[in-house]
């Protein structure tokens, strides 16, 4: 099992916007061991919104076999708008804001938290 973390994401602007995930590689996905990036893919946000509600979707890093050399990452894409790319190498995720979407990801925890929002 690798590292994981919980994700959401706020939609600040006055209209809905939809997301989708591109690219998913080494990590666990469709609810293998409950983490399900997927879950942003195509959804729809209403505005002024947090989905999922709560701590957030839990996301997973796989580290092993294959991908224990490589870096684990997705891309979240808002449909109209800028796409951010999500990676985790050592028990650490990261990314980098774009415009309108900004990525805040907090990896103290025994789980990191990711934090994404469209304005």
């Amino acid at each position: 099992m690798g590292f994981g973390a919980y994700m959401r994401v706020t939609n600040n602007k006055s209209t809905p916007v939809t997301t989708l995930i591109n690219d998913v590689e080494c990590m666990y996905d469709s609810g293998e061991g409950g983490s399900n990036p997927s879950y942003f893919n195509n959804l729809t946000i209403p505005p002024g919104q947090t989905l999922p509600s709560g701590v957030g979707q839990y996301i997973e890093a796989k580290d092993s076999g294959t991908c224990f050399f490589v870096s684990s990452h997705f891309t979240l894409q808002v449909i109209g708008g800028n796409a951010v790319f999500i990676t985790e190498s050592g028990h650490s995720y990261s990314g980098e804001s774009a415009t309108g979407v900004a990525v805040h990801i907090d990896n103290s925890g025994d789980q990191a938290q990711i934090d994404i929002r469209i304005s």
